[in-house]
């Protein structure tokens, strides 16, 4: 892609990528961190939804997602996350982008995610992704806090960016 950040490889993941992810997201919160099992399935099972960002100093960036089995043309945003050394250069939205453009059996329209109200980053970057997209983004409350019981979490915000036609964006971008 023309504008990805320079010396920077977007790559499906594989198995030997997720420790070095479990350690990214272990120092960049507010990621809910899974186990390191979690992370070695999701590179295993979900590498074709799924991306990283390598740069000659290693792993700097991962984005776990999956296509929903109840509507096949939706994939679901899991995890985002970028060192925070590398951060500002446009990675998170190159590895979205990257993701869209693959062939998938039921062509993908629409990208849902869920955004905590106080993660600002997480909002401009998916508010900016359906701009870049010419698409709406439609929010609504999918967990509520009472839903994680007596823990502090805030609110999980829906994200729903489309409709959008991959095939076209790969012309723009």
């Amino acid at each position: 892609m023309q504008n990805d950040p320079p010396h920077i490889v977007f790559r499906k993941p594989v198995i030997s990528d997720a420790q070095t992810i479990w350690k990214l997201i272990q120092i960049s919160p507010p990621l809910d961190l899974n186990s390191l099992y979690c992370y070695l399935i999701l590179c295993a099972h979900f590498a074709d939804t799924s991306v990283v960002a390598q740069s000659s100093e290693g792993l700097c960036g991962y984005v776990s997602a999956y296509i929903r089995t109840d509507c096949p043309g939706t994939l679901f945003v899991w995890q985002v996350v970028v060192n925070p050394v590398c951060q500002g250069k446009g990675i998170a939205k190159t590895m979205l982008k990257t993701i869209l453009q693959r062939q998938y059996a039921v062509p993908v329209s629409y990208l849902e995610t869920t955004v905590n109200p106080s993660n600002r980053a997480s909002n401009a970057l998916f508010c900016s992704l359906a701009k870049t997209l010419n698409t709406s983004c439609e929010k609504r409350v999918l967990f509520s806090k009472e839903d994680f019981g007596k823990s502090a979490h805030e609110d999980e915000i829906l994200y729903r960016i489309g409709p959008f036609d991959t095939q076209i964006q790969k012309e723009k971008t």
